[in-house]
C-alpha cells in the first residue's frame, strides 16, 4: 500500500549534517506533511542513519547509477557534479510507493510551512521556472529540442502519482543522459527540460521568490518559506544563518558526523580540476 507524502534528498555521505538540518526544519514547521523522508545516498554510516531516523521516519536507498559506459562516466557533467545529481530522476520511480514526492536540495533553510507544495494538481507535476533558456543548461545546441524555451530549476519540485507515464519518463531520463552526456552542463535540469518537451507536460510553477530566495537577498529572504544558498558559500562554509547553525549544533549534540572542511590538498585538486574543465581537458 502506498504511503502518502515523501520528501527526497540525494547526497554524498559527507553532507549528512546538511540534510539533518533541513529535516529538523521540516519536523518543526511541517511535521504532519511528511510520512517518510527518502535519502538516496552513496554510503551513509549506520550511526548517522539511526540519528536521521530519530528526527523523522527515514528510508535509505543506496544509489546504483545505471549507466556504466566510460563515455558517460568520463563526461564533464558527471566529473564536475558527480553522479549523485541524477538521483533526482529516481523521484519518478518513487511514485510507485508514494502518492506525492517532493525533491528538496539540502543547501536550504526552511522558514515556513511548505504544505501547499503537496496540494493536488491535474498536471501531476510542479517545477520551478529557471529564468534562463534551455540552451543555458548545455554546452551545445541539440536540434530536436526548443533551445529558446525556458528551462527549469531543479532545487525543488513535486511529482504526484496522477502524472501519466511516469515510469516511461524515468527510463527516458537515463536514455537521454546516455545519448547527450557530452553536451550537458546542468545535466539533470537539461534532461528534465527535454522530458517536459517530449511528454508535453503542463507544469504548475513553483514561485522562486517564495521557495528559493537567496539568503543574501534580504528583501526576499525575510518572507520566503525556503531560502536557498545556491552557489558559494554554503551555510556550513561561511554563510551565517542562526537557524541553520542552531540545527547543526543539535545534530552534533546527537552525535552526528560533523562538517569536514576541505583540506589544502582538496582545494588544490579542486582548482586543478576546474582549470582542466576550462581548458577542455575533460572530453
Amino acid at each position: 500500500m502506498k504511503k502518502h507524502n515523501a520528501i527526497v534528498f540525494g547526497l554524498t555521505a559527507n553532507h549528512v549534517f546538511a540534510v539533518a538540518s533541513v529535516m529538523m526544519d521540516i519536523k518543526r514547521l511541517s511535521r504532519a506533511l511528511v510520512d517518510e523522508v527518502v535519502i538516496i545516498h552513496d554510503g551513509i554510516s549506520e550511526r548517522d542513519r539511526k540519528l536521521l531516523g530519530a528526527i523523522l521516519p527515514t528510508r535509505f536507498i543506496q544509489y546504483d547509477f545505471p549507466l556504466k559506459s566510460r563515455r558517460v562516466l568520463n563526461s564533464r557533467v558527471v566529473r564536475q557534479f558527480s553522479k549523485m545529481v541524477f538521483t533526482k530522476f529516481e523521484c519518478l520511480r518513487l511514485l510507485d510507493d508514494y502518492n506525492n514526492v517532493m525533491w528538496l536540495d539540502y543547501d536550504v533553510v526552511v522558514q515556513g510551512d511548505v504544505s501547499e507544495l503537496f496540494s493536488a494538481c491535474d498536471a501531476g507535476i510542479k517545477m520551478m521556472p529557471g529564468g534562463l533558456p534551455v540552451r543555458g543548461q548545455l554546452h551545445g545546441v541539440i536540434d530536436e529540442y526548443d533551445m529558446d524555451a525556458e528551462g527549469i530549476c531543479g532545487c525543488v519540485f513535486v511529482l504526484h502519482d496522477n502524472l501519466k507515464n511516469y515510469d516511461e519518463m524515468h527510463k527516458f531520463c537515463y536514455e537521454k543522459l546516455e545519448k547527450y552526456a557530452e553536451l550537458l552542463y546542468l545535466g539533470e535540469q537539461a534532461i528534465f527540460d527535454f522530458m517536459i518537451q517530449d511528454f508535453r507536460l503542463n507544469l504548475i510553477p513553483i514561485d522562486v521568490k517564495v521557495y528559493s530566495a537567496h539568503p543574501t537577498d534580504i528583501a526576499l529572504a525575510a518572507n520566503a518559506k525556503i531560502i536557498h544558498a545556491y552557489g558559494q558559500p554554503k551555510f556550513w562554509s561561511g554563510l551565517h544563518n542562526n537557524q541553520w547553525e542552531c540545527n547543526y549544533e543539535i545534530w552534533l549534540q546527537m552525535g552526528g558526523s560533523r562538517y569536514r572542511p576541505p583540506t589544502v590538498i582538496d582545494r588544490l585538486l579542486g582548482k586543478a580540476k576546474r582549470l582542466s574543465y576550462q581548458m577542455g581537458v575533460w572530453k
